[in-house]
């Protein structure tokens, strides 16, 4: 089980890839047709798969928290809701997640939504506008799965994937620190 999560993850997350490209192909074929429709044989940027792609990218969120939860416990949590998924992580790991790179380097990251009301009040901190990117994603592998039940959807995607990483290398961190731990314990108990 230690690697079918993280692997499964990888599995979704290249499909969002390849639909994504598909649907950049797609978006090709479209303008060079001057918006015409056109029949195509073969399946790769014929049709758009907008929703198919964000439904690949939440669950491979998902996922890649659920590897790093297994990662700290030898065991997953159960849940779609991103945000609930990651409060559950240790403080530790979460101030990981925060300070990596792809998450404090994005000036977009701290900001939150624009919406928000915490922006007039002057108590907005970069985390806060962390936390409201990750209320905005929280809920996308349910909502995408059924798009056609909402009028208007958004997902952020460039923030999905920041977030993605941030959590690939937190549990690259941790495996490594168990790896050299386990190499520790085992020099420490064998007789010489």
């Amino acid at each position: 089980m230690s690697t079918r999560i993280r692997i499964q993850a990888d599995e979704f997350f290249n499909a969002y890839r390849v639909l994504g490209e598909s649907n950049a192909a797609f978006l090709d074929q479209v303008e060079k047709s001057d918006g015409k429709p056109q029949i195509s044989a073969k399946a790769f940027g014929s049709l758009p798969a907008m929703s198919p792609s964000i439904v690949c990218l939440a669950f491979s969120v998902e996922l890649y928290i659920k590897d790093l939860h297994f990662a700290l416990e030898g065991k997953a949590p159960r849940g779609h809701n991103i945000l609930k998924l990651y409060q559950g992580l240790p403080k530790k790991v979460r101030q990981e997640i925060f300070a990596h790179n792809s998450i404090s380097g994005n000036p977009f990251v701290g900001r939150g939504s624009v919406f928000s009301i915490k922006n007039f009040t002057g108590s907005h901190t970069a985390y806060d506008g962390f936390i409201e990117r990750i209320e905005e994603i929280s809920n996308g592998f349910e909502k995408w799965r059924y798009s056609y039940e909402s009028v208007a959807l958004k997902y952020e995607e460039w923030f999905a994937l920041a977030f993605i990483e941030a959590i690939k290398s937190a549990a690259a961190t941790i495996r490594t620190q168990s790896t050299a731990q386990v190499k520790m314990s085992s020099t420490l108990t064998t007789p010489k």
